[in-house]
């Protein structure tokens, strides 16, 4: 009976640890994922930061490639689509 119990102790003392390291790797993982996400958003914050650069290139008259170019009007586009729903806005709140 004392054979049996000690193997079953150390079966579950195995499955304890197994469990313990598992949940190790959870909190690394969810680390490792924290800095993935970190690392995601700046290089976000860097792409925007590029694209602005080449939009004020772009309102400044500097010569850009064609395609940033391209883009650059549906963005002054937009802007002015905006400028004129604000407008409208300003314009029904005064009636």
């Amino acid at each position: 009976m004392q054979d049996f119990l000690n193997k079953a102790g150390k079966a579950a003392k195995n499955t304890a640890s197994k469990a313990a390291d598992k949940a190790g790797d959870m909190v690394e993982i969810g680390k490792l994922k924290a800095k993935i996400s970190s690392a995601k958003s700046e290089i976000s914050a860097t792409e925007k930061k590029i694209g602005q650069y080449y939009f004020d290139q772009y309102t400044e008259g500097v010569a850009v490639d064609a395609a940033v170019g391209a883009m650059c009007e549906d963005i002054k586009a937009q802007m002015d689509l905006i400028s004129e729903l604000e407008e409208k806005i300003s314009a029904v709140k005064e009636d």
